[in-house]
C-alpha cells in the first residue's frame, strides 16, 4: 500500500502529529531518561498514542543523535531537545578524523534502533521517523556561517563534508527502516538558505542516494519559506512533502503532483501553543475543507509544537483533522 492509498483507505481525514517533547510531561521523565531507555521510549509512544490517537506512531525525536555520536559538545536540557554547543568540523583534517557511525554499535544509536523496533512491534500503526538530512547535519557540524561561506571559498571542503554526512544519514536511515519505520522524513531546514541551483547540487543527489536505499514511504520537510525551491524538493524521489506553516496551502496544493502527499501545516506556535481548543477546531476545519477536493493532503502540524502546548489544544487539532468527511462537509465556517 502506498502512502497515498493509506490516507485514502477510510472516508475521513488522516493526521500525522509531530509533538516534540510534549510527552515527557505525561510520563514524568526527562529527555535523556527516554533517549537512553528503549523501555521508556515504548512507554512514551504508548502514552502519546493514548492521549493523541492519530494515524501514525512515532518515537521521541532525536535530531541531535548524529552530532552527539560524532563527538560534538551537546547542551542537554531536561524537557527540551538537545542542541549543539560548538561546531568543530571546519576543515579537511577534522573530517579525516571522523568515522561514519555504525547504527548498531556507536554510542546511543543502538538504543534508538532497538526503541524503533519495540515501538513498531507493539503498536499497530505506521511508524514515523524524522531524520536530520545531510546538508543540515553539515551545517550543524561546521556552523552555518562557515559552511555557507565555504560554498564560495572552499567547495572541496563542502563536498567532502557532505560525502561524510550523507553516508552517516544513509546508514542510520537504512537501520531505522529495517527496525520497522514505515514513513521516514528527511528534515533539511538548513537547505532553505540555498538557491535553486545550489539546492540541486548540494541536496537533491544526496537525499536521493538515501531514498533509493529505503523500502518505505519517503518524505522531506523544510522549514521557512520554500516557495523558490519547492519544485526542486518535488524533484526528489519522495512520496510526501512537508512545509512550514507560513506557506499558504491553498496556493501550494495546485503545484503538488497528484501522486505526492502534501503534509501540514497547522501553526504549531500561535495556534496550537497559544490559542484555544475552539479556535484550533475552527482553523483545522478551514484547512481541511480547503484541501477537501484533493486526495493527497495529510493534515499535520507545520513543525514541532512548543513543549508546553496544552494537551487539549493538541487533541482538538488531531480529533478535528480526523473527522469523517460527511461530518466535515456539514459544518459551515
Amino acid at each position: 500500500m502506498t502512502l497515498l492509498e493509506y490516507i485514502n483507505s477510510e472516508d475521513r481525514g488522516f493526521f500525522l502529529p509531530d509533538m516534540a517533547t510534549n510527552g515527557l510531561f505525561l510520563i514524568d521523565k526527562k529527555a535523556y531518561e527516554v533517549y537512553e531507555s528503549p523501555k521508556n521510549q515504548l512507554e512514551l509512544a504508548k502514552t502519546m498514542n493514548d492521549y493523541f490517537e492519530s494515524d501514525f506512531i512515532y518515537s521521541f525525536c532525536d535530531g541531535i543523535i548524529f552530532c552527539e555520536t560524532i563527538g560534538l559538545d551537546i547542551l542537554k536540557p531536561d524537557y527540551d531537545f538537545p542542541s549543539v554547543l560548538n561546531h568543530t568540523i571546519i576543515d579537511m583534517e577534522a573530517i579525516s578524523r571522523c568515522e561514519v557511525p555504525d547504527p548498531y554499535t556507536s554510542k546511543r544509536m543502538p538504543k534508538n534502533i532497538e526503541s524503533l523496533s519495540l515501538i513498531a512491534k507493539n503498536i499497530d500503526k505506521p511508524l514515523y521517523v524524522s531524520i536530520q538530512g545531510p546538508f543540515t547535519l553539515a551545517v550543524q557540524l561546521a556552523g552555518a556561517t562557515h559552511l555557507l561561506r565555504s560554498i564560495i571559498t572552499n567547495e572541496d571542503f563542502v563536498l567532502k563534508l557532505l560525502e561524510f554526512t550523507t553516508e552517516t544519514v544513509k546508514r542510520y536511515a537504512i537501520a531505522s527502516n529495517k527496525a520497522g519505520a514505515k514513513l521516514i522524513s528527511i528534515s533539511e531546514p538548513a537547505a532553505v538558505t540555498l538557491n535553486k541551483e545550489r539546492f540541486d547540487k548540494y541536496v537533491v543527489p544526496n537525499v536521493n542516494s538515501i531514498y533509493k536505499e529505503l523500502d518505505c514511504w519517503k518524505s522531506m520537510h523544510i522549514c521557512g519559506d520554500t516557495t523558490e525551491i519547492l519544485d526542486n524538493m518535488l524533484s526528489c524521489n519522495i512520496d510526501a512533502v512537508s512545509l512550514d506553516q507560513i506557506m499558504d496551502y491553498r496556493e501550494v496544493m495546485p503545484k503538488i503532483p497528484e501522486d505526492i502527499v502534501l503534509i501540514g501545516n497547522l501553526d504549531p506556535i500561535e495556534l496550537l501553543g497559544r490559542s484555544t481548543p475552539d479556535k484550533i477546531k475552527e482553523e483545522t476545519i478551514k484547512l481541511t475543507k480547503a484541501m477537501r477536493k484533493y486526495n493527497n493532503f495529510l493534515c499535520a502540524f507545520g513543525c514541532n509544537c512548543l513543549n508546553d502546548s496544552p494537551v487539549k489544544n493538541l487533541q482538538s487539532a488531531i480529533q478535528t483533522g480526523r473527522m469523517k468527511y460527511e461530518d466535515l462537509d456539514g459544518i459551515e465556517i
